[in-house]
């Protein structure tokens, strides 16, 4: 399992002091996924990197398996397996095969073991095939595959995920998603994802970041709960602060996907339940705002005129 406990970090830049993390609070059961979600900079990579004893919080503590990160580092090494977004794990011109039994020995593994091991991992996510083919001819999703199965070598009882399907295609995202949900029946698994789509597919508890500071969590139903009924409104006027809700626009009409809690005049076209994505987007607010304020250049600023 993984437990936090009131976790702030604060990076230094200069003069200026970045707040990554703000007293940050939550608990995840083994057997169970959670999905770390948040805009670029709200801390999901932080955390995830205090949880694999990469960097070391500045207060609180938190717990892997039941050995702290601040205090038994080496422990909670062994008890994890950790798939970063950045980081190139991998030697280009050794095989899929090779590249695992490496990373097995010099986690201690013997090489019958490590070999056992990566055959073994290799049939799970798939790669049996393209097991002697060279790294660098791997595509993205293969790539992916192959970190995962490199997370698992040691066979960790905690799996900790950044971004696990950033750059797939549609078919290597939905793959690797019915592996997740495989080898979570056995193993907490914490990730962190900019697809609602995917959290919705996957967790079983989602912590929202919203600039360091936890503003909601819980299981799907209690964060959809956040929102009653979204309506679809089509409006010549788009409200001040509410550019974020924009789904569509044609003919001089913008058209827009509005929570109910939000007040817009305009002609509703129709009411839905609300999605996480609805929930995402207005928990984020100013978040979003500021995001489109910087892009007015492209996206349906360019398309649609201010």
């Amino acid at each position: 399992m993984i437990k936090v406990i009131n976790v702030s970090k604060i990076f230094k830049s200069g003069k200026k002091e970045i707040r990554a993390l703000n007293d940050v609070s939550f608990e995840l059961e083994k057997g169970k996924i959670g999905a770390l979600v948040g805009h670029n900079g709200a801390g999901k990579t932080t955390l995830i990197k205090i949880l694999s004893t990469l960097i070391i919080p500045d207060s609180g503590d938190a717990f892997v398996n039941g050995y702290s990160v601040t205090k038994q580092e080496k422990e909670v090494r062994k008890n994890i397996g950790t798939m970063m977004v950045s980081e190139r794990a991998f030697y280009f011109r050794l095989s899929g095969l090779d590249n695992l039994v490496f990373f097995g020995i010099i986690q201690g593994l013997s090489r019958s073991e490590a070999k056992r091991r990566a055959e073994e991992l290799l049939e799970l996510v798939g790669l049996s095939e393209w097991k002697n083919v060279q790294y660098m001819k791997y595509s993205t999703g293969m790539q992916r595959k192959l970190a995962l199965a490199r997370a698992l070598i040691l066979d960790p009882p905690v799996i900790l995920l950044d971004e696990p399907t950033l750059g797939m295609d549609v078919v290597s995202s939905r793959d690797f998603r019915s592996l997740i949900k495989i080898i979570s029946r056995e193993k907490t698994i914490l990730l962190t994802s900019h697809n609602m789509k995917e959290v919705e597919d996957l967790a079983d508890k989602i912590i929202v970041l919203k600039r360091g500071n936890v503003i909601a969590q819980g299981n799907k139903e209690e964060i959809l709960s956040r929102l009653g009924k979204v309506k679809i409104i089509a409006t010549r006027n788009v409200p001040k602060g509410l550019d974020k809700y924009v789904i569509g626009y044609n003919n001089g009409t913008f058209i827009l996907r509005v929570p109910q809690e939000e007040n817009v005049e305009g002609e509703v076209l129709r009411e839905e339940k609300p999605t996480l994505e609805d929930v995402f987007v207005y928990l984020m607010g100013e978040e979003i705002d500021s995001t489109r304020n910087r892009n007015r250049r492209g996206g349906w600023w360019r398309r649609w005129g201010e």
